[in-house]
């Protein structure tokens, strides 16, 4: 596999974990830059890179490979700060790794003739140093120049990744999938968790009761797909208990009730495509959510 030197800039949570990944694969960290001296000190406790500097175009003149992990609202003015300094060597490919943004942000570099591209893991990253490998079998996002895109497969294989290549118009529209499915999956369980303390389970079970549930639909979800994985009242049809739900809500946690019916529209049609109940039903349930 081909091996390179790379430069981090931003020693955040991912930075850190990608540059410690990226070491154990045979890569070589030839310098890691931050806006505080003592948040580059803390990682390169672990990455043990040969040049620091809070200047990021003294860490990047002689890495192959440059990642910014910065936040999103610093990549531009980094990747411009970069360039202005004459910090790239001639073959250097930039990348960040930014979900929401596209390899656009980076035409300061892509403008001098540089390969840009935007390289992103589907995955959190709580803490600075997770333990193993958190990018081992999860999907990391790829778009930008054919270069880029070329190197982004061996750096997935060098993660032990999948990688998927993306639209660089399309990267929004990723990134609020992601949002939907990390996020708004714990806006999710926090709904459940309040409806289970409101009718009486313990607060300090409320979420773990439900736990063999949710992992139950996640592997239905892979196995099957989505809608033979739905069950419950909307796939059954079963409108007096929408009805009851609807009512406890309201009477209970009314600030929760226009929740409950959004997710309900939304489901319906997803029930449908299971063709297991009629037109009529589906058409009450659909009532049930917009009316009222």
């Amino acid at each position: 596999m081909q091996k390179f030197n790379f430069a981090i800039i931003g020693c955040g949570r991912l930075g850190t974990n990608l540059a410690i990944c990226l070491k154990s694969a045979g890569h070589t960290p030839v310098g890691i830059s931050a806006k505080r001296m003592d948040s580059i000190q803390e990682s390169n406790h672990w990455i043990h890179a040969k040049t620091v500097d809070i200047c990021p175009w003294n860490v990047t003149q002689k890495a192959d490979v440059i990642f910014i992990t910065t936040p999103d609202d610093s990549i531009e003015q980094t990747c411009r700060q970069i360039i202005n300094h004459n910090g790239l060597n001639q073959d250097a490919i930039v990348y960040h790794c930014s979900g929401s943004l596209s390899s656009e942000i980076l035409s300061a570099a892509r403008n001098e003739g540089f390969s840009v591209g935007s390289l992103h893991p589907l995955q959190s990253f709580p803490v600075k140093r997770l333990d193993g490998n958190p990018f081992e079998n999860i999907y990391i996002s790829v778009e930008g120049s054919p270069k880029a895109i070329a190197l982004g497969k061996i750096i997935a294989k060098s993660l032990r990744a999948r990688l998927t290549e993306i639209s660089t118009k399309g990267k929004k529209l990723y990134h609020a999938a992601a949002v939907v499915a990390s996020n708004y999956l714990v806006t999710l369980l926090e709904l459940s968790r309040q409806l289970n303390i409101t009718a009486g389970i313990s607060e300090d079970i409320a979420l773990t009761v439900l736990t063999p549930l949710i992992q139950g639909t996640l592997n239905n979800i892979e196995k099957q797909g989505i809608p033979h994985a739905l069950t419950g009242p909307i796939a059954r049809g079963d409108i007096q208990t929408v009805q009851d739900h609807i009512t406890s809500i309201k009477q209970s946690l009314p600030g929760y009730l226009a929740l409950y019916k959004t997710l309900g529209k939304y489901t319906v049609p997803i029930a449908k495509a299971q063709q297991n109940i009629s037109d009529e039903t589906l058409l009450a349930l659909q009532d049930e959510f917009y009316g009222k």
